[in-house]
């Protein structure tokens, strides 16, 4: 499981609701010679989760069971060889996600009544992630991308859709699909439709259809309708794609030439200097229409206050420390909430929570450092009502 948006979002929120809920994050590193790196460190989390678990008096035979799912991924070499930054991984009863991100993620290893989510907020809010869509004459690839990193993704399903649905009708398209992945030798295994011919030779409708299949599958893919688009592409290939456009984020900007010849790090920086002022002036204007509302009764720093809205929708935006935790424990039903001067078995961090809930119901959220919150509180929020 590599795709992270809000339909999976929504999963970990719905089988998060257990007693016993496992979450661990740690950075990883990319190549077969790094894969029992990796897997020694995924092995060494897991023996924390243990020690949490029989601190919860957990029976022997039931952390077996729970913990059988993660224990099989120890000697899978070929998927540790395959990494990005980092790896997000999650499991309770009957229930696992794991996620490959382009993060270089803080080692995490938590038990509680619900997974810990904070960690994910930069690559799934509203606050510098973005996606740049790589188009040529024989390539077509999607990467993705936040200000400090960039990683391509996984497109094999697409080929194999796009094989279903266009092998017979396309035959003279020359194209192939990036699968993200690497073959012997650290080179990208090709894979071609059709039989020769250029992509100019194809009717115009031919491309369009053709777009419109790419636009529909990527509106699939990312799931995040607030993350831009920057398109990668020869000039005579812009009006076309944009015509078959339905992503209400796609950049008017693009990245000129071809993306062939551009590197995943280059194509990076081109794209950061598009969409860096949009982010910007998003998060700087709503810390002004918090500042603008604080004292009207539509913003709150207080957690007591946000944890509900969270859960009923009524937040826009929220904003939230990194690295800071609210522990306590909340009954959505009565809407009763206990904090806590510290972590305890059964207690959750209650911001982490505001925050998947906020994202679930549509709320952007900024995950911040201290500095540059808005507010002295670790969360504060702007409400819609």
């Amino acid at each position: 499981m590599e795709l992270l948006n809000k339909e999976e979002m929504e999963l970990l929120l719905t089988h998060g609701e257990k007693e016993t809920c496992i979450s661990i994050y740690m950075p990883t590193q990319k190549g077969r010679e790094r894969a029992k790196e990796n897997s020694i460190r995924f092995k060494n989390l897991l023996s924390k989760i243990e020690e949490q678990l029989e601190d919860r008096g957990l029976h022997h035979s039931d952390k077996d069971y729970l913990l059988e799912p993660a224990k099989k991924m120890l000697g899978e070499s070929i998927y540790w060889a395959n990494q990005s930054e980092g790896l997000a991984y999650f499991l309770t009863n009957g229930f696992s996600r794991y996620y490959r991100l382009p993060v270089h993620f803080t080692e995490r290893a938590v038990v509680r009544r619900s997974f810990h989510l904070k960690p994910l907020f930069p690559l799934l809010s509203s606050d510098g992630l973005f996606y740049i869509l790589a188009l040529s004459q024989k390539d077509a690839r999607l990467l993705r991308g936040t200000q400090g990193t960039i990683e391509e993704l996984d497109l094999s399903k697409v080929i194999e859709r796009f094989e279903s649905e266009f092998g017979e009708e396309l035959p003279e398209q020359y194209l192939q699909f990036h699968t993200g992945t690497a073959g012997a030798g650290n080179v990208r295994p090709a894979i071609y439709f059709g039989h020769g011919g250029e992509i100019d030779s194809i009717q115009k409708e031919r491309l369009l259809k053709y777009f419109r299949f790419i636009d529909r599958e990527i509106q699939d893919l990312i799931g995040n309708k607030n993350a831009p688009i920057i398109l990668a592409c020869v000039d005579f290939l812009t009006p076309l794609y944009k015509a078959s456009n339905k992503h209400p984020l796609l950049f008017e900007e693009t990245i000129k030439g071809n993306p062939e010849n551009i590197s995943s790090q280059e194509l990076h920086e081109k794209a950061w200097e598009i969409v860096k002022p949009y982010f910007q002036k998003k998060q700087e204007e709503a810390k002004a229409r918090y500042h603008e509302l604080k004292g009207t009764g539509k913003t709150s720093n207080d957690i007591l206050e946000i944890l509900p809205a969270s859960y009923h929708g009524r937040i826009s935006d929220l904003f939230v420390t990194t690295g800071l935790q609210q522990w306590g424990y909340y009954d959505p039903e009565s809407e009763n909430i206990s904090l806590y001067d510290e972590q305890k078995t059964g207690s959750e961090d209650l911001i982490d929570l505001a925050a998947a809930k906020s994202y679930a119901n549509n709320g952007s959220v900024y995950a911040l450092d201290h500095e540059h919150m808005p507010d002295t509180a670790p969360a504060a929020a702007i409400f819609r009502w």
